[in-house]
Order: C-alpha cells, then sequence, then structure tokens
C-alpha cells in the first residue's frame, strides 16, 4: 500500500497532520484538570471568545475530536483516490469523451496533483483545528486573550490553496490546453 502511495506523495508527510492531531489531543488531556468551570467555546471575528459553556468533556474535547475525524476522513478519501484501480478515469470527475481526449496520462496528473491537494489541505485544517485547540485551552487557563490575528493566516491559507488547487485543476482538465489541441 505505502509504495502506491509513494508514487503520489512521499508517505512520511502523514507525520505533519497527524502531529497537530496528536498536539491537540495530548495538549487538552495535559490541561483538563486545570480548566477552569467555564471554558470559551466560540470565538468571533476579533479572535475574542463570545460564547462560554461549563467545563464538560465534550465542551473541552469536542475540537480534538473533531481535528482527528477530519485527519481520517481526509486520509481516506486521498487513499481511496491512491488505491483505486491503476486506470485515472476511474476518479476524474469528466465526460468519457473529455476523459478520452485528454488522455491517460493528463488523467493522472490530475489525480496526483489532487492527491497532493488534498494532503495540503488536510494539513492546513489539522494545523488550524489545533490552534484553536491551542488558542480555548490557554483563553480559559487566562494566559491569552483569545486566538488572535493568527487564526487569519491560516484561515487565509486554506482560501488560498483551494482557489489556487481549484484554478490548477481547471487548467489541467482543459481541452484547450496546448499538448491536447489537433
Amino acid at each position: 500500500m505505502w509504495d502506491k502511495v509513494n508514487k503520489f506523495y512521499p508517505p512520511w508527510l502523514e507525520i505533519f497532520p497527524l502531529a497537530f492531531v496528536v498536539f491537540a489531543l495530548v495538549y487538552t488531556d495535559f490541561y483538563y484538570h486545570d480548566l477552569p468551570a467555564r471554558v470559551p467555546t466560540h470565538f468571533g471575528a476579533s479572535g475574542l471568545p463570545d460564547a462560554w459553556s461549563s467545563k464538560s468533556f465534550i465542551n473541552v474535547y469536542l475540537l480534538p475530536l473533531i481535528n482527528l475525524l477530519v485527519y481520517l476522513f481526509t486520509l481516506l478519501i486521498n487513499l481511496f483516490f491512491i488505491m483505486r484501480p491503476d486506470n485515472p478515469r476511474k476518479v476524474v470527475n469528466l465526460s468519457e469523451k473529455e476523459k478520452d481526449a485528454l488522455g491517460p496520462e493528463r488523467l493522472e496528473t490530475i489525480r496526483t496533483f489532487t492527491t497532493r491537494g488534498l494532503w495540503l489541505i488536510n494539513t492546513l485544517v489539522t494545523a488550524t483545528l489545533a490552534y484553536l485547540t491551542f488558542g480555548s485551552i490557554n483563553t480559559a487557563l487566562g494566559r491569552q486573550d483569545g486566538l488572535g490575528w493568527f487564526m487569519w493566516l491560516f484561515f487565509a491559507a486554506i482560501m488560498v490553496v483551494s482557489i489556487g488547487m481549484a484554478i490548477k485543476t481547471l487548467k489541467l482538465s482543459s481541452l484547450d490546453h496546448p499538448k491536447i489541441k489537433s
């Protein structure tokens, strides 16, 4: 399995999103008993908490558990794209006529780009959720006032990567590409 993954991206890169997930879970577990009776459960656009709830397992562990689920779900989607039969036609969502015009090499390029992009988005989202967990716990402990402007950098990075991926995928699947014109 890992040999096939290696054709798309080095499998050791999964250490990064997994490290963010593990950090969020461990950090939450380490400080759970030190948290006060009320914890922030929502932050506004300014990064300041605008909703607080009583300390409970679900109110404290919800973000790290969502982080774990997002990581696993995205990893499984990526593995699905990679492990499908060797024919990329089965995972590229275009008409059969467009797939014929693009050819197997271009379809494989689209699949490879998509799997790498999904890894990058997974890494950014798990980093964002780990930062949210870190900020929530530190805010509850009185170490910081809120999430700060850094949260907007995560948001911007996710948006730039997502829009960039959409544009690149459209270019790769365009029938007007110089290699495809007759």
